[in-house]
């Protein structure tokens, strides 16, 4: 895996990270329907969970091998919030914390993607 393969992957995270994020914010406030958050919570953890296997399935060496498990690592907590969303799409209180959670997470797969 080369850094800009691997930048691309950690964008990709960052890009599902930020879309979670909105979506929360729209549970959290009670400003979307229930069916649409949880599906589109499911197509957001599906294009994590293939972005991780890819990771997962790429051979890595140096800086670029450590990166890799901090970004396998980042997917497996963006995908686990945006199963909250998926799990509870009706409540507010879930949809605040994920909305934290994902805007953190995504400021910090920008931040790995920096160093690349």
């Amino acid at each position: 895996m080369q850094p800009d393969e691997l930048a691309r992957s950690i964008g990709t995270l960052e890009s599902a990270a930020t879309e979670g994020a909105l979506l929360a914010s729209d549970v959290a406030r009670d400003r979307t329907k229930a069916t649409f958050a949880r599906v589109h919570a499911r197509e957001l953890g599906e294009t994590v969970v293939h972005e991780a296997e890819k990771l997962n399935d790429a051979e890595a060496e140096g800086g670029v091998a450590s990166k890799k498990v901090k970004a396998i690592d980042l997917a497996d907590r963006i995908s686990a919030e945006l199963g909250r969303i998926q799990i509870a799409p009706g409540s507010e209180i879930e949809g605040r914390g994920a909305e934290e959670n994902l805007d953190r997470l995504s400021k910090q797969a920008g931040q790995l993607a920096e160093g690349l």
